[in-house]
Order: C-alpha cells, then structure tokens, then sequence
C-alpha cells in the first residue's frame, strides 16, 4: 500500500521531499494515503514543504518539522494561532532570580511523569505543537528525553539561555525537534539584565553563537515594558534577530507578578497600542515567522502548571480540573466553556478585568492553584493599573481598528 501511495504522489512533490528530507520523515501510512488521493492536497502539502526547507537548513530540523505536519495533517487537526498549541510547565527550578516572576515560590516543583504522558497522548491526537516552559526547562533533564521519545511532534522550549552550552546545543541540533525560544528582554546588556540579573546579557549571547556553531535553529521571547517596548518591537530589533539566527518571535505583554512587580513597568495605552500594531504588521509583513494570536476575545491558551491544573492564562492562578484526574478532553472543554462566557472588554481579562474574571469562575468551582500573596500573584492594586492602562488603549485604538475586529 505504502509503494502504491508514493507512486500516485505528484512527481514535483516527490522530488522535493526525495531531495530535501530523509526517508524516515516521510513514512506516516495514513498521510501518505491521503495524500494520494487529492492531488489539490498535494499542491497545499508542497508550499507546506517549501516553507519548511526555507525555515531551517539543519536536515533534522526540516525532518522534524516533516514528521510534526504529516501527523497534524493525517489527524486532520485544524486548529490555528493559540488553539493549535499547548502549554506545560514542566518545572519550577530556576537559575535566575527575575522580579517579575512568581515561579520560586513553587521551586521545588516538577510536573510528575504520569501528568506528561498524558498530557503528551492528548496533543498528538488534538493538537498541533507543545511548548514546555518552567521555571528553567533546560535544567530539567527529561525535556531531552521527551522530545527524542515524541519525533512526531514539535517541542518549543522557553528558556533564558543562560545554561545552554556547546554540548547542549549539540544535542538540541542531533535531536531536531526541541527549539529553544530564548528569552529577550533587551537590546543591550544593561537593558536586559535589569530583568534577568546581572550578566544574564553575556550568557545569552554566549547561547545564541553555541546554537548558530551547531547549526541549531532558535526563536525568541520578549517582554513588553514601558521601557522597552520600542527597543524589542522596532524592525531594526526583528531584523538582527532573524540575521543572527533566529526563526520565529514571540511577545508578551509584562505581567505584574513575583515580589519586584512595578506598577511602572505595566504597558501604558500608548505602549500596548504600539504592540499590538507591531504584532500585526510583523504576521502580516512576513519580516519574522510569528503566530497570529489575536482575538475579538480571548479564547484561551491552554496551559498545564506544574501539577497537572488546567488553566488557560500562565499568570492566572485558579483552576477547576486536573489533567491527572477524570476525561481530560472533557476537563478542558468545561474549563473553557467557563473562561469564555466571562465578560469583560477587549480581548485579555486579565488586563481589562481581573477581579471580574475571579467573580465569574469561583461560583463555578475554579479554585485557587497557589498560596495567594504578592509574591505569587497580581495584587489588587496592580489589577487596578492594567485595567485602567488597558481601558485607555482600548479607547485609544482608532475606528479603523475596531472595525477591522468586528469584520
């Protein structure tokens, strides 16, 4: 059957995957049927693969990429932007004492290997991608071991660099389906270090030229602060990141949380709006590959803490199910059948009203998932100057831009 499939593959298509992938990327007997039989498939599946060789030379890495879209494909999963995805938290341990992070108040955490194998069995049948956040994943051993036991599936790791080394990266290169997404802050060392600690700017670097000698492909993460939004956002920064290395981007927005939180620091209407814009003309430019994640209203990322509690904000710490408990699948769509009917203005509720989003969930058994203290969470008074920062960018956004949304 498999030779029969491969014989009724348009010839265009089977010279590219003969010439730029390895023969054991291209070995899904369900994808390989499909494909055979619509040759307009084929067509799609064929930008698909262009778009791969173009993404990264590393013959592993494209292989990967291969593997992850055959399965997606086979198992028809459709979903884009943040639904495509999920979120784990695989440790708590860290080596960077960052003020805006709440994670060393569970330090001694790690998520337990049943709640990985689930979690793993649920994204191979509904899910596109995993990314595996921390805490500090790369000093957790097993995400290697994880990615190298799933070959089928894409793994993006968040990490701050600072422990990637020659031999690490090396390792990440021969395995191909792990990228790194480093965290960027900055555009210099003084900038970055006031988030991540002193030297934290040399030990990135140090990674980023580890990772380009092993030919390894990585993305990058940054934080959106009053004090460096224009730094970060600009199409100087993008550039310089895609010339030395990078593939993909990713932004977020500061969150108040952890016992240094700075109200300061919460992106005023103006930064949010430069944002947001420079998110959109980025996707819509093709100057870095960036998922589209925006929304009329949030619909959620799905996200496993470190104990297995579904949630669908990070920065969000109450939960109604576990992942380790009952029909997960089941446990999800209740859980976002609660989140989405909440009201509130905009698209984030936890910037527009995080104190509403509490009222509307806890009648309905969502429970606290950490001990409630400024070292852990955002403060009613912060609470406060998201909303009223986000209310402004809200009323700030032209009727251009809420038309488009409405559309």
């Amino acid at each position: 059957m498999m030779n029969t499939a491969r014989k009724k593959i348009i010839p265009e298509l089977s010279g590219l995957l003969h010439k730029h992938f390895s023969p054991g990327a291209f070995t899904d007997p369900a994808a390989l049927r499909r494909l055979a039989q619509d040759p307009a498939e084929q067509q799609v599946f064929l930008s698909r693969a262009r778009k791969i060789i173009a993404l990264s030379a590393n013959p592993r890495i494209r292989d990967a990429f291969l593997r992850a879209y055959l399965r997606i494909y086979a198992k028809k999963i459709n979903k884009d932007g943040r639904h495509g995805s999920l979120v784990m938290e695989i440790t708590k341990r860290c080596d960077r004492r960052c003020p805006h992070c709440y994670s060393r108040a569970q330090a001694h955490k790690r998520m337990s290997a049943r709640v990985i194998g689930r979690i793993i069995k649920l994204a191979r049948e509904n899910y596109k991608h995993i990314f595996i956040t921390g805490g500090e994943p790369v000093l957790d051993r097993r995400v290697l071991t994880i990615a190298k036991t799933n070959p089928d599936i894409m793994f993006f790791m968040f990490t701050n660099g600072g422990k990637i080394d020659r031999k690490y990266a090396q390792k990440l290169s021969g395995l191909g389906n792990l990228i790194p997404v480093l965290s960027i802050d900055g555009t210099s060392a003084r900038q970055h270090d006031y988030f991540k600690g002193k030297g934290s700017f040399a030990q990135l670097q140090r990674a980023i030229r580890v990772l380009n000698a092993a030919g390894m492909s990585w993305g990058y993460l940054s934080m959106v602060t009053n004090t460096n939004a224009r730094q970060v956002l600009s199409k100087k920064f993008v550039r310089q990141m895609k010339s030395r290395g990078a593939i993909l981007a990713r932004y977020l927005e500061y969150i108040p949380v952890g016992p240094g939180a700075r109200p300061g620091l919460v992106p005023s209407a103006r930064t949010y709006y430069l944002m947001e814009k420079r998110k959109k003309e980025i996707v819509a430019g093709g100057e870095i590959y960036m998922q589209e994640t925006a929304q009329k209203k949030c619909l959620g990322l799905l996200f496993f803490d470190v104990d297995g509690n579904i949630k669908f904000c990070p920065f969000f710490h109450y939960s109604k199910h576990n992942i380790g408990r009952g029909n997960g699948e089941k446990s999800i769509k209740d859980s976002l059948q609660d989140w989405c009917t909440a009201r509130y203005g905009g698209e984030c509720p936890l910037y527009s009203d995080q104190e509403g989003l509490k009222a509307h969930l806890l009648p309905r058994g969502w429970k606290p998932t950490v001990s409630f203290n400024p070292a852990n969470t955002i403060t009613a008074p912060l609470a406060r100057v998201m909303a009223d920062n986000y209310r402004a960018f809200l009323e700030l956004k032209s009727p251009h831009d809420q038309k488009n949304e409405k559309s």
